[in-house]
């Protein structure tokens, strides 16, 4: 039997294998293999994971490189995650130019910066479905956005910072149907979290590793946690918050989140240089 070779495999197939790879190969190693390769990575389908690395360098400017990625997918992306620092023009870009997107992530840079128009802009987003922030700001005001225009949503995912009362009775009050619920290296305590695990009935998963706040094996905790399917505590103690300062200052500036989605894995891969390829521009 004759052995096939993969430039002769179906083109759908090549994008489906394709749009699962990081920026990097798709730009620097796909096409200049052969002339189906090249043609299958030029489909819009391949570019719906707009997965950029926490830091880019080179000698283009970020947002142009940003504007080019977003024009390869021809408004198809559904999943985008920013580098950690990004301008204005950059969030106002991809909000017009993506208007499809199901999963965003924005990093703590981008939500410390923008906190002011960062509301606003994602529910342009209509079919949003997961948000991830890199750090908590302004998140019940993003909540209360999303509770009037974003029906379809159903994960959260919030991390270094302080989920106090407050933002804890936003999440059961605003998005009380939401399925994935990720709150890790964060300050929750423990009342907080039961006011979680009470109002939101229908978590199927729920993360709460290495937070300080509440001891991981409460008896409180993990009865009520019993009903949802995938629930995990690792890590978390009740600790003063205080004692962990330093390593979580750490945490702070190293952003290495860790969630077992397969969007996430790809977040925050090592920084490359785009210097190494001739941009078709």
């Amino acid at each position: 039997m004759e052995e096939r070779k993969w430039e002769d495999m179906n083109s759908d197939c090549l994008v489906n294998i394709f749009g699962r790879l990081e920026l990097k190969s798709k730009v620097l190693v796909i096409p200049l293999v052969c002339k189906p390769w090249y043609q299958a990575v030029h489909n819009p389908l391949c570019w719906e994971r707009l997965i950029f690395p926490r830091t880019i360098l080179g000698p283009r400017s970020q947002t142009e490189l940003i504007k080019f990625f977003v024009n390869r997918s021809q408004r198809c992306a559904t999943s985008l995650a920013l580098p950690d620092m990004c301008d204005r023009e950059d969030l106002v870009y991809v909000s017009e130019e993506c208007p499809d997107l199901k999963m965003l992530f924005l990093p703590y840079g981008v939500c410390m910066e923008h906190k002011d128009i960062i509301p606003n802009l994602i529910v342009k987003w209509k079919k949003l479905e997961s948000l991830l922030l890199g750090c908590i700001t302004c998140v019940k005001e993003i909540l209360e956005l999303i509770h009037i225009h974003l029906p379809s949503f159903i994960c959260l995912c919030l991390t270094n910072g302080d989920v106090d009362g407050e933002t804890a009775s936003a999440i059961v009050s605003l998005i009380p149907n939401v399925k994935c619920l990720f709150i890790n290296q964060a300050k929750l305590k423990k009342e907080d979290l039961l006011l979680i695990l009470r109002g939101c009935k229908r978590l199927e998963y729920l993360d709460v590793r290495n937070c300080t706040g509440f001891d991981e094996g409460d008896d409180e905790i993990l009865r009520l946690a019993s009903g949802i399917k995938n629930f995990q505590c690792d890590g978390s103690t009740a600790k003063d918050p205080l004692s962990f300062m330093h390593e979580f200052n750490e945490l702070v500036l190293q952003m290495d989140i860790e969630i077992d989605l397969d969007f996430l894995d790809a977040i925050g891969g090592d920084d490359f240089q785009w210097d190494e390829y001739q941009w078709e521009l």
